[in-house]
């Protein structure tokens, strides 16, 4: 039986999604708790007009990640700390470089920084996980304020 799933199921697809399945699984489990419908031919129509939207949408933020990336690839992030002989009071964070990257009007959130803790003065790359797979590794130039 082709059935339109009205959220995701485990092992069976998406939300959205039209799907076979067998008939008794169809009428005594997924149509029975409303996790379903029968699959219609307006009822596939909307489905597929839906999937058509989620995928523009898709294409859209894909294309603002990039921007941001290129974005970020040009920059350089400057951060002064204090420090003694080369050697740091603390060290620089996630944290620190996501506001210092906010000061820009670019929002990164911290998770998406992966950087051990910085210790030291000098320039360092800074390895950024972006939404849709995209990384980009930006220039971080630690100073003595």
């Amino acid at each position: 039986m082709k059935i339109i799933l009205l959220q995701d199921v485990k092992n069976i697809g998406k939300k959205g999604q039209i799907k076979e399945v067998p008939d008794g699984y169809a009428r005594n489990f997924l149509l029975a708790k409303k996790i379903a419908t029968i699959a219609t031919p307006s009822g596939i129509a909307i489905a597929k007009k839906d999937e058509e939207k989620k995928q523009l949408i898709l294409k859209e933020q894909r294309a603002q990640t990039q921007k941001l990336a290129a974005t970020l690839d040009k920059k350089r992030i400057i951060i002064k700390a204090r420090s003694k002989d080369g050697k740091l009071f603390g060290s620089i964070t996630a944290k620190d470089i996501a506001t210092e990257i906010r000061k820009l009007k670019l929002e990164v959130p911290e998770k998406a920084i992966s950087t051990g803790h910085i210790k030291e003065l000098g320039l360092h790359k800074v390895k950024i996980s972006l939404d849709h797979g995209v990384v980009v590794s930006i220039n971080l130039l630690v100073e003595t304020a």
